[in-house]
């Protein structure tokens, strides 16, 4: 049985309504008596067999529902089941036992059961602090349930447009491919590009490009059928499933719909705007046979229609770049036209198993190529001039969503991996300073993760700006601490913020071993210099426990968490933080 404080809820607001649900008269009396003496207003309803309560449950509104362990020869918590049928599925019941029926509520407790009070203590005080927790546990729980429905919503359709977002389009997309292939049928992709978007926005402003967004939106779901999907993938980027479409000739002729559609003049704030509408189209099952070929394909197809105009099929001699040159080629235009995107890998105390930041990590949605991670293409813009452009935009996307958690007053610091060039920007420190104070955002949210061999690579010039970053407040993190060969002259000059250590360290952490080792003097020479050791690459949940025990004070990987989009983060932190330790966790 629960303890509590006393009863925190107004005595003075609307009576609580109440079911009493006993199949003894005398029983039912009883608990009214001890109702009559908490501070709270109420009015009851009674039932005396389980008949009687599921038909009060299926016509009325309750507060709490008073449940005997025992009615009608059966046990009582067969009635949790009916209870969020009939009525409210976070509604409080409290069950009332008879000495000895504790046994029989282990399970109960996990299937909406809130608390239970033994006869033999039915007294005024214990159930009024039981019914407050019980009604307070009931409001947190309905919350979480509303917020989780938000976050939902907000993780599968665009905000703007109403559309579905690219998630919610490839599971209709991967739907597509199931019944295609149950029934050995076709369809069509089509991957969308307005045309003259960016002028829209620099000719009349982003609140007229959103103008155009919507109305394109509505144009689409004006053309395609209900059985279509379309979907908003990113800023001008749309897409759609055309189900049942056989042919290319078919498929061509909606997309020539959506075009003529598109192209009608749309009135905004009196200025008559007119874009088009450039389309790729894929084939299932001619051109590809998995959700990412497909829209990879079609995004193949439209950049052969940008410069024949209209809309093109896709064919094989669309294929004439490979993968690395692709990327060198279109990485400019990818942060120019927002396929850049981050995901937060989460960071807990090993200790508390509290969520102390996230760290950022940058995926490109390349039209061509699907999902590209960042060791396809990070290294190849640290050899060219637009790593420049490419960190300036992850620091805005990351402290985008920073803001988005901070105004929901949850304060998640972030990390960012910074390369050693933008060492040599002196302009880096007063733009990511700018970058912050534009947001509103607290400095000390921030932390700047540079790994060893960048910092000693000019080491004067690193001491320069970081130590200007570190003035306004931002932190700084030594990445991959153990791969190469810091002084620690400098680790004391660099004002230090963190390291983090190498993920090849933390493979092998048996008693005795060389990581072990390694693991464990690395720390030791953290808590030397007064700053915390973080372990990354943690994919053995045990192991949680064997890095704290070295002396690592926060950590991070595949065994707490994948990186995910920061539409699902704070769904996911609330599971975290509402969830009972993970066997093997730290306790």
């Amino acid at each position: 049985m629960m303890q509590s404080n006393p009863p925190e809820i107004a005595v003075g607001g609307a009576p609580l309504r109440l079911l009493i649900v006993d199949g003894n008269d005398d029983d039912r009396a009883r608990v009214r008596r001890a109702l009559a003496r908490t501070p709270f207003k109420f009015s009851a309803m009674e039932a005396g067999s389980m008949r009687e309560a599921r038909q009060y449950l299926g016509g009325n509104a309750f507060d709490c529902v008073l449940l005997d362990c025992h009615v009608d020869g059966a046990v009582g918590g067969d009635l949790l089941a009916d209870i969020g049928a009939l009525s409210d599925p976070h509604l409080p019941v409290v069950m009332i036992t008879s000495q000895g029926d504790e046994h029989l509520l282990a399970g109960d407790m996990t299937n909406g059961l809130c608390d239970y009070i033994p006869k033999e203590k039915l007294e005024a005080d214990l159930l009024g602090n039981v019914l407050s927790n019980s009604l307070r546990r009931a409001s947190l729980q309905r919350e979480i349930h509303s917020q989780r429905a938000r976050l939902q919503q907000l993780s599968l359709y665009d905000v703007l447009t109403g559309l579905p977002n690219r998630s919610l389009f490839f599971d209709r997309l991967d739907q597509a491919l199931q019944g295609a292939q149950r029934n050995a049928s076709s369809f069509a992709v089509l991957h969308i590009d307005l045309d003259l978007f960016k002028e829209v926005n620099d000719n009349f402003g982003h609140a007229a490009g959103d103008s155009v967004l919507v109305v394109a939106a509505r144009r689409f779901r004006n053309v395609l059928r209900a059985t279509d999907a379309v979907a908003r993938l990113s800023g001008d980027e749309f897409a759609a499933v055309l189900i049942g479409t056989e042919s290319a000739q078919a498929a061509m002729t909606t997309a020539g719909k959506i075009g003529m559609a598109v192209r009608e003049p749309i009135m905004v704030s009196g200025n008559r705007i007119q874009v088009g509408a450039s389309i790729g189209i894929a084939l299932f099952p001619d051109h590809a046979g998995d959700a990412d070929a497909l829209l990879a394909i079609a995004g193949r197809a439209t950049n052969s229609a940008k410069s024949s105009g209209g809309s093109a099929v896709y064919s094989a001699n669309m294929d004439t770049v490979d993968r690395p040159r692709l990327v060198a080629s279109r990485l400019q235009k990818a942060i120019d036209q927002k396929e850049l995107f981050v995901e937060f890998q989460p960071m807990i105390n090993l200790t508390s198993r509290k969520v102390i930041g996230a760290e950022a990590l940058v995926r490109w949605r390349s039209p061509e190529e699907g999902i590209v991670l960042p060791g396809a293409f990070i290294p190849i813009a640290e050899r060219s001039p637009v790593i420049g452009p490419l960190t300036y935009a992850i620091v805005d996307m990351t402290l985008d969503q920073a803001k988005f958690w901070y105004d929901a007053a949850i304060p998640i610091p972030v990390s960012i991996n910074l390369s050693a060039r933008l060492l040599d920007d002196d302009r880096l420190p007063e733009r990511v300073v700018q970058a912050l104070e534009s947001r509103g955002l607290p400095s000390q949210l921030l932390t700047l993760e540079l790994t060893e061999t960048a910092l000693m690579s000019n080491v004067k010039q690193a001491k320069k700006i970081l130590g200007l970053l570190s003035a306004a407040g931002v932190k700084i993190s030594i990445d991959d601490f153990g791969a190469g060969f810091s002084s620690f002259k400098y680790l004391r000059e660099l004002d230090v913020s963190e390291i983090k250590i190498d993920q090849a360290f933390t493979a092998d952490l048996r008693e005795g071993s060389r990581d072990n080792t390694i693991v464990r003097s690395i720390a030791l020479l953290a808590r030397g210099f007064g700053i915390p050791a973080i372990a990354e690459g943690i994919e053995d949940p045990q192991a949680c426990n064997i890095l704290r025990d070295l002396g690592c004070d926060k950590g991070q990987g595949f065994a707490i968490a994948r990186p995910m989009p920061g539409a699902e983060f704070l769904d996911w932190l609330l599971r975290w933080e509402l969830a009972a330790a993970p066997v093997g966790v730290v306790q």
